[in-house]
Parts: structure tokens; C-alpha cells; sequence
């Protein structure tokens, strides 16, 4: 048995369209008036060049430029950090008690600016802060006045 099918033309489309349309707005699912019955099986069916299957519907009906865009590698985005247009980045955090912004101040790095910005939100919000990276960075244990003696380097040589 050789499969054969025939494309609407537009006008037989729209046709198909406004009487199911029609069905639909009027609420009459069970109508008994006949409806245009249009035969689709007249030509022998085609393999698709893309899928390999025969009277494929999908592969050639959109055009190369209907699939999706590429999408763009954004760079890493840090919270309360923006990159100014001479290619600086500035940094800001809003004080939830004065509310108001609190200007950071301008780094060479994002990650620099967003370490700003993360030491600000810990002061002002502590453990329920929101930082661009872990919060474990932030908190070391205090160093005794012994041991950050020791680490001091030697002047006397």
C-alpha cells in the first residue's frame, strides 16, 4: 500500500479553521451537518532529508532561522556589582536600616567588588546574608596576639 498526500491550500485551510471554529463557538459538538471532508492522500508520501521518516511533518516546516539562538556565555554575574562602561566595576549594597544606598567603592575585578560587597552585607545583615561567594571566606577564627606576632617578618636582619 503506498501512502499518497495532498497539502491544503490556503483557502482550503481557512475553511477547515472557520468550521471548527464555528463548532466550537457555538457549542454544538454534536452537529450532524456535513463537514468539508478534504482528501489528503493523493501523492506518494516523501522521506524527510532530515529525520529519515516518511511524510514528516516537523523537520522542514520551520526554517533554519526558527531555531533557537545561540545562546550568549554571560559572564558571571555578582550581586551588587555592575560594570561601569570604561570597564571598571563598582560596587553598592542598600543599608536596610537607613534605606539607602551605600556606594562600596570602584575595582579593578568583579571578584574584588563583589568581596566588597559580600563583607558589607555580612555587617549588615550577618548570618542571613545573601554573598556572591561561601560565607565560610569571611569568618576565620580570631588570631591571638602571640601568633600574629610570629607571622610578622623580621626587620632586625
Amino acid at each position: 500500500m503506498i501512502n499518497v498526500r495532498r497539502y491544503l491550500t490556503e483557502e482550503e485551510e481557512n475553511s477547515v479553521i472557520v468550521a471548527a471554529l464555528k463548532t466550537v463557538i457555538s457549542g454544538d459538538h454534536n452537529d450532524t451537518s456535513p463537514s468539508p471532508v478534504i482528501p489528503l492522500f493523493e501523492h506518494p508520501m516523501e522521506v524527510c532529508h532530515v529525520c529519515k521518516i516518511e511524510g514528516c511533518l516537523g523537520c522542514n516546516y520551520f526554517g533554519p532561522n526558527a531555531a533557537a539562538p545561540p545562546k550568549r556565555k554571560r559572564k558571571r554575574q555578582y550581586r551588587g556589582v555592575r560594570q561601569r562602561q570604561w570597564g571598571t566595576w563598582a560596587a553598592e549594597i542598600r543599608d536596610p536600616w537607613k534605606k539607602v544606598r551605600v556606594w562600596l567603592g570602584t575595582f579593578r575585578t568583579a571578584e574584588q567588588a563583589a568581596r566588597a560587597y559580600d563583607r558589607a552585607a555580612i555587617h549588615f545583615r550577618g548570618d542571613k546574608a545573601k554573598t556572591n561567594f561561601p560565607e565560610t571566606d569571611y569568618h576565620r577564627p580570631p588570631v591571638k596576639a602571640e601568633e600574629e606576632e610570629c607571622r610578622k617578618p623580621d626587620r632586625s636582619s
